[in-house]
């Protein structure tokens, strides 16, 4: 795990500034860094090093080839054979040159077959190739300003470039107060963005292509009983958990007591000797998940770390922002866990991607069961209409639903400040200045999920927007914020096109998500009252904070801050938590990248 920055550009900075942008990365790869200044191409590294300690250094050159990357390739012996069978000699242990050398010999045709997590840089003379991996569990932002391209795996580094442009992009805004993150393909920045999940950027003699690499297929479904189906999920489970163990450092797991991380930290006892390091958190006066998690390190003979915590550690932690607005509050305690963690271990693995993956939110079932309704409505004139109806009725998620085409009525998971409240909400002029709204975001992947189910619609969606963009982008701030790696086994991409051909009654049964997995769990490796107990996560007081402790601070950065920068009417809504919380992370964001900011 490490973070990369650089360029190609004909006219490039100088090498200080390079090493400038490098060092802007550093609490991502604390223990080496590099730099590969020549010609048009600068790269810079940060190393954290995880397989290969003492070697596998980088920027790592072969002749004209040279890579810089962030991550990890689970399957890099398999492919490493495969290279030496081919005449390939390697001089190191590690998965960077297995890396290097596979795109030596097949170029951007491996990207597919690579199995893990990653976002790398390659130059081989004339090309420059810039990839994501297939889930998007890495991060990789771009900047393109003429015959320019800067790319790193934080906005950060690239702000540290003099010609990289701050301006910000009002429809990015727009997009935050929807679902409380920017998805991809923006960034806050105008000039900055984020190149999507399983896509990589080839530029040659100046042309600039981007293209899709991987989409799970839906079909055809498997056909088959619920006792195959469940070994076969349990060989898909265990090969990518511990596909995911192998490292030259500690390595532990992130356990909430529900079952997505409860499951992954039996497996992982499964396949060790040694007792498993499980760490968990819990606001002290509050009754929350970490007696679940207790229990489950209990139940597996795991070694145990709880980590209790006052509200006010919560609230420090808002000082450490992201490099763009970020309203998810679960950050917050991912923080403070990371840092305990870092404590102990180098690695983690985490739950992170099960519900998207297995149908895990109530949320799916609502609308699987709502969705002939809408369809059947949706053809009269309720589109038309609708924008002239009541505002209790223009609130309801039905409602909304039979306003918009089909393809557009499912978007993600939070809805927030949504485009039905922009009109009270927002100024006339920066409501003038939207161009673009999540819905038009969603679509697209509602008709690339080759299956005509809208659960595999809905999943598809989700796993392309607030799974990359929300999910993942909050476990690699707040992990690599302390030099942490964390792994997803539920997101290796075998294991979600696996999940992606179950037929929809393995997902989602009733009312009841995840059916089999939960199935698994109960059979095999966890107790009753862990798998079928209601989905809780970790609470965070907001209510009581934005009336109390918070209060000042909300009452300042609203009335002194947001208000002043036509954006909002002065004026709210409604007085909910959630939604008082994103707005003040977005004046806060403001307030450290850019003060004077107004419409």
């Amino acid at each position: 795990m490490c973070g990369f920055t650089g360029w190609f550009d004909p006219h490039p900075q100088t090498k200080e500034v390079l090493e400038q942008m490098t060092r802007a990365l550093a609490h991502r790869g604390p223990d080496d860094s590099g730099i590969y200044y020549d010609g048009p191409i600068g790269l810079g590294h940060r190393r954290l090093a995880i397989i290969d300690l003492a070697a596998s250094l980088q920027p790592m050159t072969m002749g004209r080839y040279v890579l810089a990357y962030n991550g990890e390739l689970y399957n890099f012996r398999e492919l490493r054979r495969e290279l030496e069978s081919l005449g390939h000699r390697f001089r190191t242990e590690g998965d960077t040159e297995v890396l290097l050398q596979a795109l030596i010999e097949w170029g951007e045709g491996v990207l597919p077959r690579l199995q893990g997590m990653f976002a790398f840089a390659f130059w081989d003379g004339e090309t420059l190739l810039l990839a994501r991996d297939h889930l998007g569990v890495k991060p990789l932002y771009i900047c393109r300003d003429g015959e320019r391209l800067l790319f790193a795996s934080e906005i950060k580094a690239l702000l540290e470039h003099p010609e990289v442009s701050r301006e910000i992009d009002p429809n990015a805004i727009g997009l935050y107060l929807e679902c409380q993150y920017i998805p991809a393909p923006h960034s806050i920045f105008r000039q900055i963005r984020k190149l999507p999940a399983a896509h990589y950027l080839r530029l040659t003699k100046g042309h600039l292509e981007q293209k899709r690499y991987w989409t799970p297929s839906y079909l055809p479904k498997f056909e088959l009983d619920e006792e195959t189906a469940l070994e076969q999920l349990e060989v898909e489970l265990r090969r990518s958990v511990k596909s995911m163990l192998v490292a030259d450092v500690p390595i532990g797991a992130f356990v909430s007591g529900g079952i997505d991380s409860s499951l992954v930290a039996a497996l992982m006892q499964a396949e060790s000797s040694q007792k498993v390091k499980l760490f968990s958190i819990a606001l002290d006066h509050i009754d929350g998940e970490q007696k679940y998690a207790a229990q489950v390190a209990s139940h597996l003979g795991a070694e145990f770390h709880p980590l209790m915590v006052h509200s006010s550690d919560l609230i420090g932690a808002l000082d450490q922002s992201f490099d763009e607005p970020f309203g998810d509050q679960a950050a917050l305690p991912t923080l403070l866990l990371s840092k305990l963690t870092r404590e102990s271990v180098k690695v983690v693995l985490t739950g992170e991607g099960a519900d998207e993956v297995f149908a895990g939110y109530s949320n799916y079932a609502k609308r699987v069961k709502e969705a002939p309704i809408a369809a059947r409505f949706g053809r009269f004139p309720l589109p038309h209409i609708y924008p002239f109806m009541p505002a209790k009725l223009r609130k309801s998620r039905l409602f909304k639903a039979m306003g918009r085409p089909v393809s557009r009525r499912y978007t993600t998971i939070p809805n927030l400040f949504d485009r039905e409240m922009h009109g009270s909400l927002l100024t006339r002029d920066f409501r003038a200045a939207q161009t673009i709204g999540l819905e038009h975001l969603a679509e697209p992947h509602y008709f690339a999920c080759d299956s005509h189910e809208y659960l595999d619609r809905m999943l598809h969606i989700d796993q392309n927007l607030w799974l990359a963009d929300d999910l993942l982008t909050k476990v690699d701030r707040a992990t690599m914020a302390y030099s942490l790696e964390a792994r997803v086994p539920y997101l290796d991409h075998r294991l979600v096109e696996f999940a992606a051909r179950l037929p929809a009654h393995f997902k989602l049964r009733g009312n009841e998500g995840k059916y089999l997995l939960k199935q698994l769990a109960v059979k095999k490796f966890l107790p009753s009252e862990i798998v079928f107990r209601a989905k809780r996560g970790f609470v965070i007081p907001l209510h009581e904070w934005m009336a109390k402790d918070l209060k000042p601070l909300l009452d300042d950065a609203l009335a002194n801050g947001l208000f002043k920068r036509n954006i909002f009417r002065p004026r709210l809504v409604e007085r909910n938590a959630t939604r008082l919380f994103s707005l003040l992370s977005l004046e806060l964001w403001f307030r450290r990248y850019a003060p004077n900011y107004q419409f």
